[in-house]
């Protein structure tokens, strides 16, 4: 399942949010891991700490799959730094893409699995925030 544009844009939203940009890898990547660290607490207590990191690690695979070896999407999922040092090996522009694409697919499973209301919740309660976070033209 690849992520609708809907959701990588909600994605760049979250990321902007936490300080993301495609001048820098290195921002882009603290930006990514404090992304996955907030929906990791927010969705651990709903999915269970394991329940939230098959869904990371599935989002890798559909995601990711063509940009690195599947041992670095293994390590690279396996928390908020691994993903950061990850993201810091790639150029700017590619870790902003990555990142937005990554997390993408990680919204798009989510609302699929607790469906759109839930999700905008969770994305609330982390972010409050931020104005409009679900997807617009996206009814599910």
């Amino acid at each position: 399942m690849k992520p609708s544009a809907a959701q990588v844009e909600r994605a760049k939203r979250l990321l902007a949010s936490e300080g993301a940009s495609a001048e820098g890898s290195t921002e882009c990547a603290a930006a990514a891991g404090r992304v996955y660290e907030k929906l990791d607490a927010h969705l651990a207590p709903l999915l269970g700490r394991a329940g939230v990191q098959a869904l990371f690690a599935r989002s890798a695979k559909v995601s990711l799959s063509g940009l690195a070896s599947v041992a670095e999407l293994a390590a690279a999922v396996e928390g908020s730094t691994e993903l950061s040092t990850w993201l810091q090996s790639r150029d700017p522009e590619d870790a902003a893409k990555t990142a937005s694409v990554f997390f993408g697919a990680f919204l798009e499973l989510i609302t699929t699995f607790i469906g759109e209301r839930l999700t905008v919740q969770v994305l609330r309660s982390a972010w409050p925030t931020i104005e409009e976070t679900a997807p617009k033209g996206n009814p599910k």
